[in-house]
């Protein structure tokens, strides 16, 4: 069987309220341990008395009850600041809303500008098609009507002769710049016949005085 404390719960209690009737504060477990001579182990009384004074600050806070007039106030207050929340939430979405609506008044209006724009420069392109158009038609028109007009014994036109290799190359070269030009060799020259030397003339013989 366990050892019967020295010291029972309710006497520790009992002992730690006299002390702090009579010593006009909080009472310790070191001031309870002394009052009752030195007898009990410390950590027991402090835990006893710890426990005590929790549970008598929350029958304290459970019986105090508070006046009438303060919980209308304190209701008052609360129905006040509810208010109060309410409408700074109503003006802010309704900043918002206003400042989104103007947003899209402003881009609505961008758009217009642009599709105004974009309309003017397809009329523009339209006009200048149809002018294209008619200039071609009157071109195709005309070469018919060449066509129709010209002789059917027409001098046939003299043939080109083909150009020299020389200038078929410069022409290939024009034609592709970056192709290298086609070296011609020139045509062989006739070998000159060497003339015959002229005879050399023998000098006249002088005839010596006798």
């Amino acid at each position: 069987m366990p050892r019967t404390p020295i010291n029972t719960d309710e006497k520790i209690i009992e002992t730690g309220e006299a002390l702090s009737k009579k010593l006009g504060r909080e009472t310790t477990a070191t001031d309870i341990q002394k009052a009752l001579g030195g007898k009990g182990k410390y950590a027991r009384i402090r835990e006893i008395w710890e426990d005590h004074l929790a549970t008598r600050e929350t029958e304290q806070h459970q019986d105090i009850s508070l006046p009438d007039d303060v919980r209308d106030q304190i209701g008052k207050a609360a129905s006040i600041f509810e208010e109060s929340m309410q409408n700074m939430v109503r003006g802010l979405i309704s900043r918002m809303t206003d400042q989104t609506v103007r947003q899209f008044a402003f881009k609505e209006r961008d758009f217009a500008m642009l599709e105004a724009e974009h309309a003017t420069k397809v009329k523009a392109l339209e006009e200048e098609v149809a002018y294209l158009t008619e200039c071609l038609d009157q071109l195709e028109a005309e070469n018919e009507v060449t066509d129709a007009e010209a002789p059917d014994d027409a001098p046939e036109q003299p043939s080109v002769s083909e150009p020299a290799p020389a200038a078929s190359a410069l022409a290939a070269a024009r034609k592709s710049p970056n192709r290298p030009l086609r070296k011609t060799r020139p045509a062989p020259r006739k070998a000159a016949r060497a003339k015959a030397p002229a005879p050399k003339k023998s000098p006249a013989p002088t005839s010596k005085p006798s």
